[in-house]
């Protein structure tokens, strides 16, 4: 991997226990407005958008659950069944930018995206007494979105991104190019990753510290899956570290099926057999050699009773599980750690990158006499962790208008 043939390449350069600071030291400390406020997340999916605040006590707190309007949900599904974009020509920059100067959208879509975001934004403000400046956005493997159209979504907005590219990159020895640090896009198997406590690191102020900690980590074949009235959708992801520059990683699976989304199952008398055996048959793509160690949920009706039953049976189907009732009868979720809503799950994950990004500054290094690092406590399983979501948290729903 890129990370892992820098860190052999410059060994030489960091004695035991002695890191080289990838970053120049910052100039000034960061205020205590700055370094203590909330961490705030967005999560946009084909049906809806949320908002979740990560405050700096460690406690995390669901903030809004906004349903798509059909200008948004048209916008969505045909994204879903685009090819990825190309990089805009010279003329549609131009176009971009000009649209920009005059206060328009960057481009159509631009708009619609905005107006989401707008919303999520208008809830945040009324819950969250801090000003809302930046925030960091997850979103679902939607495979025409650009990344350009959301960061210029943000800017119309009038909220400055977390997460994009542009921003500065850590130093290295050698004539070697930067070596990233910051995602340039935080996806929704990522984000509902580092929802539930996974892929993070304690030591998350020191670059080299961080990616020393979770390099001794195993890596964590994890599916995450939800379905919703619009789609069926599933992830299947290596990764030690929920927030890594890399994107998908290569190896990482994935399927949106927008003719399994719920608002269907009354249409299609075998609609719960066929979702049963999608699952079934994307379990199976597991690369060779691995397994699943965990199951995590994500979407609005990922703990329908019927989504649940298929997914046992999917499970069963892949020698997961010896019978479909095992599932109820081991522990559903790491000891000590709180029901996550689905619902909730991708906007809480960005919401805990928000809040590492308030404490440690982009693009320079805080001295040591600052104040310490947040914990953040991993926990071991052995065997199969499937965690079911339940509902959690103070929600205010809302029509997206």
């Amino acid at each position: 991997m890129r990370l892992a043939f820098l860190f052999g390449l410059i060994g030489s350069a960091k004695a035991s226990g002695d890191y080289f600071e990838p970053f120049p030291t910052c100039a000034d400390c960061l205020p205590a407005s700055v370094h203590d406020a909330p961490g705030i997340g967005f999560s946009l999916s084909l049906t809806s958008g949320t908002a979740a605040v990560h405050f700096y006590n460690g406690t995390v707190k669901n903030l809004a659950a906004i349903a798509a309007n059909p200008e948004y949900a048209a916008l969505m599904k045909r994204l879903a069944n685009s090819p990825p974009p190309s990089p805009p020509s010279r003329w549609e920059k131009v176009r971009r930018s000009f649209n920009k100067k005059i206060g328009r959208p960057a481009t159509p879509d631009v708009g619609i995206i905005s107006t989401m975001l707008v919303s999520l934004r208008d809830v945040t403000s009324g819950a969250v007494a801090s000003p809302l400046d930046r925030v960091a956005v997850s979103h679902s493997r939607i495979q025409g979105l650009a990344e350009l159209d959301l960061w210029d979504a943000l800017e119309y907005a009038r909220i400055r991104p977390w997460v994009a590219a542009g921003l500065p990159r850590p130093r290295v020895v050698l004539p070697l190019p930067s070596a990233g640090g910051y995602p340039s896009r935080l996806l929704e198997s990522y984000a509902v990753f580092a929802g539930h406590g996974k892929g993070l690191c304690k030591h998350y102020k020191n670059f080299w510290q961080c990616e020393e900690e979770q390099g001794n980590v195993p890596l964590e074949t994890t599916l995450v899956v939800g379905i919703t009235p619009t789609d069926l959708r599933g992830d299947i992801i290596r990764t030690w570290s929920a927030f890594t520059d890399l994107q998908p990683r290569r190896g990482d699976r994935t399927f949106v099926d927008l003719e399994l989304g719920l608002a269907t199952s009354e249409d299609k008398p075998d609609f719960w057999a066929r979702v049963t055996e999608r699952l079934q048959g994307f379990c199976g793509t597991v690369p060779q050699g691995f397994r699943l160690d965990t199951i995590l949920l994500t979407g609005e009706n990922a703990t329908h009773p019927a989504f649940l039953q298929a997914l046992r049976s999917a499970l069963v189907g892949n020698g997961y599980l010896q019978r479909e009732s095992d599932s109820r009868e081991k522990p559903l979720i790491h000891e000590g750690v709180a029901v996550i809503d689905p619902v909730f799950a991708s906007a809480r994950g960005a919401a805990q990158y928000a809040r590492w990004r308030q404490e440690v500054p982009i693009g320079c290094e805080e001295q040591d006499s600052l104040p310490g690092s947040m914990d953040v406590n991993g926990d071991g399983h052995d065997g199969l962790l499937i965690i079911y979501g339940g509902g959690a948290g103070d929600v205010a729903e809302a029509h997206h208008q």
